[in-house]
């Protein structure tokens, strides 16, 4: 009998302790998780529909956004609230609207509504729509937006350029627009449409660009009156720091959807080519490269200014004959002179002179031939190129080194890099490396981390340096480049144009135009290359002088 009490005791102390464990753990969960799980469940029953993606913003060198943001009224649409509305209402917002009927979930219809559309719209906030204020992270005023790039619509991710290659530092948490509905699909009285949004402990850093939106503002406008295609870049010659680079045709990713669908349009797609950075991308730089021909016969053979030459209008190098613009014969030059006109003749007969491997020697000194590695994250129309140098072992014959004194044949450059080689007489004489990235802003602080100015090398002699740019003011105020003579300020620079081996419609063949120059030409602040591969009836080097004009007060 006494087995058989303290059996039954033993039970129920055993029971009472599961109980009391039980009891415990719904109490911790009532407390401690009881308003975590009542929003799981609530989530269960919301439908959601992502309003903004908390990102870091991507700032200037002074502080001010190039992505032209802002708060705006949209309209989000919540399809399966629609289906129980009567049919009258349904044709109403299905005429307004006519994406509901095929909508698999909740979306954005309209961005930026106008004060008469939020009027007419909220009359159906029952019925699954509703206007509510957003954060667009892109505008109507972004600059930059080849450099910047953007983000997916759908997931928030950067996908081209900036965004992309500083995507996991800039990523912060989406704000969501939430419709609770019961089990029939309608809103859950007091709850309703509720604003989800995660706080982090932190807020993702700000991406400080070397930028002047300023100088980018100026370009860009310049651009869109004179430049159908091409690229400008703009390019402190003392730290390498890109002050602008802009290309064209532009696109705004606030219209992203407008463009992605032309890309189903292959004719219109192939017209525009809107997601290139042709800043980057690779062309014939034509007599701009008579700048290295020019540099390596200062520097290492001799040369002087007022060193003679004979310009019949053309030379015979083996079996191939090579003329000057037009056949012209310019008669006995000096080089400045030869510079100043473009004379192929001449700046042949250095090249073949001087030899493959001296100017392979200095056009590699000079920055050709490699990429500046800038942050840019891939691009449609591709990475930064690195260009095309061939090696003194490549260049066979005689007239292959005269295609490429003449900036012809195997040698491609990007708009990039004749900005940094044109840098070098600007400088005195150094190789700087392009800078594009300042730092992270985190608060007041500036995290310079990676970022850093690196130290310029030397390529040539301050010297020819100075030679060069006597030859650079004598093309502005006496040869091709007159076009870019300026009444403001003392500018000089060097002109190009490349062959391209293509015609338009009406079988004219079609040529790159290049003006690459300093502004201002002594003590020089920037250097502004201009790239134009289809003009709007302006040359190169008006272009030039247009954007000198326009930034010279910023500088």
């Amino acid at each position: 009998m006494l087995r058989r009490q303290r059996r039954v005791f033993s039970l129920l102390l055993l029971f009472s302790v599961l109980v009391s464990i039980v009891l415990l753990r719904l109490a911790f969960i009532q407390a401690g998780q009881g308003k975590r799980l009542a929003q799981e469940a609530v989530k269960q029953r919301a439908q959601t529909v992502v309003l903004a993606y908390k990102r870091g913003d991507i700032l200037d060198r002074h502080g001010v956004s190039l992505l032209g943001g802002g708060e705006r009224n949209v309209l989000a649409v919540f399809p399966t609230l629609l289906a129980r509305s009567d049919a009258g209402t349904r044709e109403t917002i299905l005429a307004a609207i006519p994406r509901v009927s095929a909508a698999a979930g909740p979306f954005i219809a309209f961005d930026n509504l106008s004060p008469a559309e939020e009027e007419y719209f909220r009359e159906y906030y029952r019925d699954g729509l509703i206007v509510v204020t957003a954060y667009n992270r892109y505008g109507e005023g972004a600059l930059a937006t080849h450099l910047v790039g953007h983000i997916g619509p759908g997931d928030g991710e950067g996908k081209v350029g900036l965004e992309q290659f500083f995507n996991t530092q800039l990523q912060g948490n989406p704000s969501i627009l939430a419709a609770v509905v019961d089990g029939r699909n309608r809103l859950v009285e007091g709850l309703g449409y509720r604003l989800w949004e995660i706080e982090n402990e932190t807020a993702p850093p700000d991406l400080v660009l070397t930028i002047d939106s300023r100088i980018q503002f100026e370009v860009e406008r310049v651009m869109d009156e004179k430049i159908r295609r091409g690229a400008v870049v703009v390019l402190d010659p003392q730290n390498g720091e890109i002050l602008a680079m802009a290309s064209r045709p532009n696109y705004y990713q606030a219209h992203l959807s407008h463009y992605m669908n032309n890309m189903y349009n292959y004719a219109t797609y192939l017209e525009t080519l809107p997601f290139i950075n042709r800043s980057i991308l690779s062309y014939h730089p034509a007599s701009i490269f008579k700048i290295v021909v020019a540099a390596a016969a200062f520097d290492s053979a001799g040369y002087a200014l007022l060193h003679r030459f004979h310009c019949p209008g053309y030379i015979r190098v083996g079996d191939r004959v090579f003329r000057c613009s037009q056949g012209r014969a310019h008669g006995e030059v000096d080089l400045s002179d030869a510079f100043a006109h473009s004379c192929n003749t001449t700046f042949i007969q250095v090249a073949l002179e001087l030899g493959k491997d001296r100017v392979y020697e200095y056009a590699q000194k000079m920055g050709l031939g490699e990429k500046s590695n800038l942050p840019l994250g891939n691009a449609a129309g591709g990475e930064e190129s690195a260009g095309r140098l061939p090696l003194p072992e490549e260049i066979r014959y005689e007239g292959e080194l005269a295609l490429i004194a003449l900036g012809q044949g195997g040698v491609e450059t990007t708009p990039l890099q004749v900005a940094r080689l044109t840098a070098i007489a600007a400088n005195g004489g150094y190789l700087v490396e392009p800078r594009l990235v300042k730092g992270f802003l985190e608060g007041e602080r500036l995290s310079l981390g990676s970022f850093s100015p690196s130290f310029p090398r030397r390529a040539v002699s301050p010297l020819t340096a100075s030679r060069l740019r006597y030859l650079m003011m004598k093309v502005v105020d006496q040869g091709t480049g007159k076009e870019a003579r300026s009444e403001q300020v003392i500018l000089g620079g060097k002109t190009g144009t490349a062959e391209t081996g293509r015609a338009n419609h009406d079988g004219a063949p079609l040529y790159y135009f290049w003006f690459s120059g300093l502004l201002p030409l002594e003590d020089c602040r920037a250097v502004v290359t201009v790239f134009i591969e289809e003009p709007r009836g302006y040359s190169a080097a008006a272009v030039f002088k247009k954007i000198a004009e326009a930034i010279h007060p910023f500088l």
